[in-house]
């Protein structure tokens, strides 16, 4: 297995064993959605609401080898390294344009990443939502929403997908893309 899967792997069981929801974004959850393509980092979403609920998850993952980076609860994003395997994780607190709330947890999805690690990952409306309220948003992220519209036509919650670009405000970004 390798070293990444081995690596969330071990997260994903602190997780659960604390009860902290999470899902996967980004390139990982692309492949299940729209197209494929080379992703050199894995983002994981975790649903952690409070300053103390952020202390007790970085003595956690210390605990289990992870060295969270300096960071802060304020900030939406902090890197863990995975001091066994020499891993990179980013750990999402608060995922652009995404709103944790139980209906996302609601619309995640359970996927096999290898035949060793299950996980949660984003539903295709809210992906396509994090790619496009990415602060520096590029051309491949709308080619990623571009294959993942292609690809689960017919298949998506439009309206779910409509009102959530409302909210995060790109619904002209994904009309543009759309058209």
């Amino acid at each position: 297995m390798p070293a990444i899967l081995r690596s969330l792997q071990r997260l994903l069981s602190l997780l659960e064993e604390k009860n902290i929801p999470n899902m996967i974004i980004g390139g990982y959850a692309l492949p299940f959605y729209g197209r494929i393509r080379t992703t050199v980092d894995l983002d994981l979403a975790v649903r952690i609401e409070t300053v103390e609920e952020f202390r007790s998850l970085c003595r956690w993952l210390r605990s289990i080898s992870f060295k969270p980076a300096v960071s802060s609860f304020l900030n939406p994003v902090f890197v863990i390294l995975d001091t066994k395997e020499k891993v990179e994780i980013e750990l999402w607190l608060r995922p652009d344009g995404i709103t944790f709330d139980s209906e996302t947890l609601k619309r995640r999805r359970k996927a096999k990443l290898s035949p060793e690690v299950e996980a949660w990952i984003i539903s295709p409306e809210d992906l396509i939502i994090n790619k496009l309220a990415r602060p520096d948003r590029g051309a491949t992220d709308e080619q990623d929403v571009k294959s993942v519209l292609t690809l689960q036509k017919g298949k998506l919650d439009r309206e779910y997908l409509k009102g959530r670009a409302e909210e995060a405000g790109v619904l002209k970004v994904l009309e543009r893309i759309e058209a």
